[in-house]
């Protein structure tokens, strides 16, 4: 039964107002509910002295003291009255089954939606800055970084030590300048849709086709990589060591070796320098006939 006719009917007999339950589909009347027509009234009735049925033709029933009133009662027209605790009492020990079901409320599973993750953001690869100088000496090709971005002067510190290594090395220490004096310069876009492509790939690809065609016009033997941003971009890869060699194109080879400015600044370097040019001397150097 639902709570609330439950509550509906107690107060009603609270108001000492007859509760009256069908035992069948009246005619023309309107359609009774499962739990009301389910409930079995014959055997409490049964038990009871039958009423005449003059007293129920208007579906009233005689004032009678409230602890003398019937549990169960009949009229004329087979309405049983009961009362509401032994109406509750009878279907809750009929109809267990029922009420539970009507009662119970089924909660929807809601499947929770998969955690969507997000692909890390990429960050763009910083785009690479220098200046190269290239420069010619014998049979031998000198890439070197450009720490300000321009090109040697006759006076500059560096470009006198480079002068002593060529003479070292039994080079020319006047070295011609290549590209008309023009230094390799990256990025080589300032603006575009093009110019964040200019990563590390694109500038080894640059310097590496510059120095092919160089050697295409004028083969050499040998091309010193001097500097950190010459031996980065100039070599096959990043993991190129000083003082090694490796090969190039056809029969030359790449010399890596440190900037100019790391030799001023640490002359020690000058040992390491002149122990691996000892060893490698003969590639370049040219014998005369006498």
């Amino acid at each position: 039964m639902h709570e609330q006719e439950v509550r509906r009917q107690a107060m009603l007999q609270a108001m000492q107002l007859d509760v009256w339950l069908p035992r069948q589909q009246l005619t023309h009347a309107a359609v009774s509910r499962d739990y009301l027509l389910d409930w079995q009234a014959e055997t409490a009735a049964a038990e009871l002295p039958a009423v005449p049925a003059s007293t129920t033709q208007g579906l009233t029933k005689p004032a009678l003291p409230r602890a003398e009133t019937p549990s169960s009662a009949t009229d004329g027209r087979g309405r049983a009255y009961v009362s509401v605790r032994d109406k509750l009492a009878a279907l809750q020990s009929t109809q267990p089954a029922a009420a539970a079901a009507k009662t119970s409320v089924e909660v929807p599973v809601v499947e929770s939606a998969p955690a969507v993750i997000e692909p890390p953001a990429v960050q763009a690869e910083p785009i690479p800055r220098f200046a190269l100088q290239l420069l010619r000496a014998d049979n031998c090709l000198v890439l070197v970084d450009l720490p300000t971005g321009e090109p040697f002067q006759s006076r500059d510190p560096d470009y006198q030590l480079l002068k002593d290594m060529l003479r070292a090395a039994g080079l020319t220490d006047k070295p011609s300048l290549m590209r008309q004096g023009a230094p390799i310069t990256w990025p080589m876009l300032h603006s575009g849709n093009l110019m964040h492509e200019q990563n590390a790939a694109a500038a080894r690809a640059c310097v590496r086709d510059l120095l092919s065609f160089e050697l295409q016009n004028a083969p050499a033997v040998c091309v010193w990589l001097i500097g950190q941003a010459a031996v980065r971009f100039g070599s096959q890869d990043d993991n190129t060591e000083l003082y090694r060699l490796q090969p190039f194109f056809e029969n030359t080879q790449l010399w890596s070796l440190p900037s100019l400015e790391s030799v001023l600044q640490q002359p020690l370097l000058k040992r390491d320098i002149w122990q691996s040019m000892c060893a490698l001397a003969s590639l370049w150097q040219v014998q005369n006939d006498t």
